[in-house]
């Protein structure tokens, strides 16, 4: 394989295996957001509801996005594997 082909691989599988970490770490801080979130309105029920309600169409715009984020992560652990099988094979 030619030097130049497999440092580009290197390099583009560092670059994956970093966008992951970071995705990953914006996951869990998402989530820990909606846990305290969820405890917060536990205690003010009416205010949560109404607040989820005036809210609906941002929060379905985060859905879709978590819904994309959850997707990109699949792709990217394919470009991941493929990676992994062409600096092996060469």
């Amino acid at each position: 394989m030619n030097y130049l082909i497999k440092k580009r691989l290197k390099d583009r599988l560092q670059y994956c295996l970093d966008w992951r970490r970071d995705t990953e770490l914006y996951l869990v801080s998402v989530d820990l957001t909606d846990t305290v979130n969820n405890k917060y309105y536990e205690k003010r029920p009416l205010l949560g509801f109404l607040l989820r309600i005036f809210n609906l169409p941002i929060n379905t715009y985060y859905f879709f996005k978590f819904l994309r984020i959850r997707r990109d992560l699949e792709q990217n652990a394919i470009e991941i594997d493929y990676i992994h099988s062409q600096l092996k094979n060469k």
